[in-house]
């Protein structure tokens, strides 16, 4: 597919949502160009992971401030919202990385999340989570990633750490760190 060749400037009061977030980490006016030897890369991704806790515990932890509970480096910045609610928006930065996200659902009852995800010059999609009882009493995760290429660069980097033996070893990758901060997960719910 083509893209025909644009060039126009593109200004915050043009913009909504997510896209404009991203804007707000650097400069207010940019100027985006469409190459038009480029062909974006979509990627899907299904996994999913048992945990040895119930559903209503294990879905805050696939939040901005609920990963941190399990993740080192994970340290957002939430710009708006309080991290959990519809509209939430946060950022994070991960080897000198700035991603957006943006809170799209989260529903309690249903026990699911989804976020939109801007990785500006790399990459941008959406991560599902759903958690359901696995029937003794833990939970099973379920992890979807929908992301599309926005470069080359970021053609790359979803064919290399979105490939399906990348994802698989992710999801498990996901389930030991939560597994290995068990403690602090349940000194944190046993406030």
């Amino acid at each position: 597919m083509n893209i025909p060749f644009v060039r126009a400037p593109l200004t915050l009061g043009a913009m909504t949502g997510v896209a404009a977030c991203a804007l707000l980490h650097g400069s207010a006016e940019h100027e985006f160009e469409a190459d038009a030897s480029f062909e974006a890369l979509t990627v899907s991704r299904d996994g999913s992971f048992e945990l040895d806790m119930s559903p209503d515990r294990a879905l805050p932890l696939f939040t901005a401030p609920g990963e941190k509970l399990w993740i080192s480096h994970w340290n957002p910045i939430i710009l708006s919202g309080d991290g959990f609610k519809e509209g939430t928006v946060f950022t994070t930065a991960i080897r000198g990385r700035t991603t957006y996200w943006y809170v799209s659902k989260y529903d309690t009852q249903a026990k699911r999340a989804q976020y939109v995800r801007v990785k500006p010059g790399a990459d941008m999609g959406t991560v599902d989570i759903a958690v359901t009882p696995n029937g003794t009493g833990g939970s099973v995760v379920g992890v979807s990633y929908q992301l599309t290429s926005l470069s080359v660069a970021g053609t790359q980097n979803l064919e290399t750490s979105f490939s399906e033996a990348g994802y698989a070893a992710m999801m498990m990758n996901w389930r030991s760190m939560i597994e290995d901060n068990r403690d602090r997960i349940d000194a944190h719910f046993s406030y």
